[in-house]
C-alpha cells in the first residue's frame, strides 16, 4: 500500500525529529535560552515542517536548521522588545517620581516660608496641627486657646498657606 504525500512527509519529518533533534535543541541552548523554552521551540521547527507541502528529501535538514535559526533570532527580537518597553516604562516612573519629588520640596519650602511670615500663635498653632499630628483639641490645652479660636486659627493658616503655594506652583 503506497503512502500518500502527506504521510511520507510526516513519515520523514518524524525520522529526521529523531536524527537531529539534539542539534536544533543546541542551536537554541548555545544563546542561553532556558532549556524548557529549548524544547518548545525544538517542537515549533518541527511543526513549521509539517505545515510544509512539498518537501525534498535532502533539504529536509538544511531547512529544519534555517527555520531554528530564524525562531532564535525572533526570540531575541521578542525579548529586546520586551526588555525596552519594560526599560522605557521604568524610566518614566523614575522621571514623574523625580519630577513629584521636586514638586513636593517646592511646596515644603513655600509652606515653610509662608509659616515664618505668620504671628508666633499661627505659627505654632500650624506647626501643631501640621508636623506634629495634634488635634485641635490638644493644640486648644497646649496654647491655652478655645477649640474655636484654634479652629479659626487652622482655617485662616491653611488659606495663607494653600493661596501662597497656588501662586508658586501655578496650579
Amino acid at each position: 500500500m503506497e503512502l500518500t504525500v502527506q504521510a511520507q512527509n510526516r513519515k520523514l519529518i518524524g525520522e529526521l525529529y529523531l536524527q537531529i533533534k539534539p542539534e536544533i535543541f543546541a542551536i537554541f541552548r548555545q544563546a542561553c535560552i532556558a532549556e524548557d523554552k529549548c524544547e518548545d521551540m525544538v517542537h515549533d521547527v518541527f511543526m513549521k515542517l509539517l505545515g510544509i507541502d512539498l518537501i525534498l528529501e535532502r533539504q529536509l535538514k538544511a531547512l529544519a536548521v534555517t527555520i531554528a535559526y530564524q525562531l532564535r533570532t525572533d526570540y531575541f527580537r521578542h525579548r529586546a522588545y520586551v526588555n525596552k518597553v519594560r526599560n522605557d516604562s521604568l524610566w518614566r516612573i523614575e522621571q514623574s517620581y523625580t519630577n513629584t519629588e521636586a514638586e513636593m520640596n517646592d511646596i515644603l519650602n513655600t509652606e515653610m516660608k509662608v509659616i515664618h511670615c505668620m504671628s508666633d500663635k499661627d505659627a505654632m498653632v500650624y506647626r501643631m496641627l501640621r508636623f506634629d499630628d495634634k488635634t485641635t483639641d490638644e493644640i486648644a490645652i497646649e496654647t491655652g486657646l478655645s477649640k474655636r479660636a484654634v479652629e479659626s486659627r487652622i482655617y485662616r493658616t491653611r488659606s495663607m498657606v494653600r493661596e501662597r503655594v497656588r501662586e508658586v506652583i501655578n496650579f
